[in-house]
């Protein structure tokens, strides 16, 4: 089964990365900052499975998908969706590769243009990426910690994301478009700067795959 054009505009918005106002509100921004930068700094590997949801503006479910995450500083990534989606997105720190099975296609991209529309990149990414690329705020609500990330160049992918902490553990986290549609992506079975395999973030290019090669200067 094939993903629909959104599925795949929003599996890279999710398989990343915020102020004005008064000076208590600028406070409080700067807070949330550093403390949001204090545990992507804490976090150096991610192994974890997911379920990930969209729903439209009246929370009607559009599509559900499972896969597994890994990520590992710096700026690597292997986001792996299952069948019936099955879509594969691996960074090396440097490239990125998009391998759609069911189209039998693979997009080449340089990494520095999508780290803001690759939310998950942003949990091995820098500092530097986020405090230059998001406003951020935080939020108590009930057990969890929220840090809500909203774009400071407005011709992103999405208006908003947000990371869900349950103590020091990121349990989920929630994508918002324009078109008021959400995306969550729940978080189970995680390792956290456990040893991962270094072959996790090496693509090679399956053998008759078209090739769509979107670096710059190629």
């Amino acid at each position: 089964m094939c993903l629909s054009v959104f599925s795949r505009k929003f599996l890279l918005a999710f398989a990343a990365a915020l102020l004005v106002g008064m000076s208590t509100y600028s406070q409080a921004s700067n807070n949330a900052l550093a403390d949001f930068l204090l545990r992507l700094k804490q976090l150096q590997s991610l192994e974890s499975t997911f379920v990930q949801t969209t729903r439209d503006t009246s929370g009607r479910i559009l599509q559900q998908m499972s896969g597994s995450l890994t990520v590992a500083k710096p700026g690597k990534m292997r986001w792996q969706t299952n069948t019936p989606f099955e879509q594969l997105v691996v960074s090396d720190g440097k490239l990125i590769w998009i391998y759609d099975m069911d189209l039998e296609q693979v997009t080449i991209r340089d990494m520095d243009q999508r780290v803001q529309e690759t939310p998950a990149l942003l949990l091995s990414g820098s500092a530097v990426d986020v405090e230059k690329s998001f406003v951020v705020e935080q939020e108590v609500a009930g057990s969890e910690t929220i840090f809500q990330l909203v774009p400071k160049d407005p011709s992103q992918l999405f208006e908003s994301l947000e990371f869900h902490y349950q103590g020091k553990s990121l349990k989920r986290m929630m994508i918002f478009d324009a078109a008021g549609q959400v995306t969550e992506i729940i978080f189970s079975d995680a390792s956290i700067n456990s040893s991962v395999d270094p072959a996790a973030f090496i693509f090679d290019v399956p053998e008759g795959v078209d090739v769509i090669d979107g670096r710059h200067g190629i």
